[in-house]
């Protein structure tokens, strides 16, 4: 039920496996733009929103997009938890073993896990300032960013050309090394 993607054109990871999964167990997929988009349709008000059924069509040649869908009625004032899980792994068989583990796992748990292993590494320096709003910048976000984007995954929010070599990790790191 999941959605599968590999790009054999990425000269870096050409073998690596993305997915898309939803905890929904009634679902329908497409990966094909146009069709999550429709005749006329905009990203505000795409047609599969409007639809009952997505084609479940995948492969080359289309417009590539993942796109799964679920119905959910809720009563007034219900309330409805998702969960959708977006990874990748090694190999189709190594993704599938991460959605299982990750179907079958106590979320919340996970997410405690994750965030306090986020807060060991993020709470190392501390900096106090009269602006609220800087110290949650300098503490966490910016931090954070710089690690997960500039030095793991060579990207950030201004440079999507993944910068590597010895000047731009040294400048990259300085973000880290000011820090602490």
């Amino acid at each position: 039920g999941a959605v599968f993607a590999r790009n054999s054109y990425n000269t870096e990871f050409p073998d690596r496996i993305a997915f898309l999964d939803v905890d929904e167990t009634t679902r329908t997929i497409s990966g094909d733009r146009t069709e999550f988009i429709g005749r006329n349709g905009t990203l505000r008000n795409p047609a599969a929103m409007t639809r009952l059924r997505l084609s479940g069509r995948v492969g080359a040649g289309l417009d590539p997009c993942g796109v799964l869908q679920s119905r959910v009625e809720l009563r007034p004032n219900g309330e409805a938890e998702i969960v959708f899980f977006l990874g990748q792994a090694a190999t189709k068989a190594d993704a599938r073993s991460l959605i299982t583990r990750y179907r079958n796992a106590d979320l919340d748990a996970v997410f405690r896990e994750v965030t306090g292993l986020w807060e060991d590494v993020l709470d190392v320096v501390q900096v106090r300032t009269p602006d609220r709003s800087m110290d949650i910048l300098l503490n966490h976000w910016l931090l954070y960013q710089t690690l997960t984007c500039r030095l793991w995954a060579r990207s950030a929010f201004y440079q999507a050309s993944g910068a590597y070599g010895f000047r731009d990790q040294l400048q990259d790191g300085m973000a880290l090394a000011m820090s602490m």
